[in-house]
């Protein structure tokens, strides 16, 4: 039997009513589907427990970051020349992992030609700046500040304690600059 209007009119009917029963359904698969914007309470947490399990790695390695024996030789006057220069390198938060601030200070132009005139990378700047400063504070704490911070490269504290003079002047370079330097 050959296909008539009946049947074409049919057909289109049936093909109109099966896409209202479907289109309810698919219109909520595409809401689930849909990209939701922002990370959800389950991914903010795992993300926040993530930087923070890189951030005490980060801590344990620059307390065991072993200073160089000629550190406040170069760290001396490259820390004078940055200071005079008013280069700002930047600045470290709680919950900014080493590798980012090195890529920060990589990324500083104007911070590159000292570094190099000082034989340092921006690692070694880096985490030579951070290692110091974490090893005088330690050093100079006597209060519970100290506690949660692994136990320091015993190099690095016998260079400090040995080199007091040094280190005051060094930390006196860092003063105006200390939140950026760490």
């Amino acid at each position: 039997m050959p296909p008539t209007r009946l049947h074409a009119l049919i057909g289109a009917m049936a093909c109109v009513l099966a896409l209202g029963i479907l289109h309810p359904a698919t219109a909520q698969q595409a809401d689930q589907q849909a990209p939701r914007h922002g990370p959800t309470a389950e991914q903010k947490a795992e993300l926040e427990r993530a930087v923070h399990e890189a951030v005490q790695q980060d801590i344990r390695a620059v307390a065991q970051y072993r200073l160089p024996r000629d550190f406040f030789a170069r760290m001396l006057p490259l820390t004078r020349q940055i200071r005079m220069a008013n280069i700002i390198p930047p600045t470290q938060t709680r919950n900014m992992t080493l590798a980012t601030t090195i890529r920060r200070t990589e990324a500083m132009p104007q911070l590159q030609p000292l570094l190099q005139q000082y034989g340092l990378s921006a690692r070694d700047f880096v985490m030579g700046i951070t290692a110091f400063q974490m090893t005088a504070e330690r050093l100079d704490d006597t209060g519970a500040r100290g506690k949660d911070i692994p136990a320091l490269n015993p190099d690095n504290v016998r260079l400090i304690r040995k080199h007091q003079g040094l280190t005051q002047a060094l930390l006196n370079n860092m003063d105006g600059e200390s939140a950026h330097l760490q």
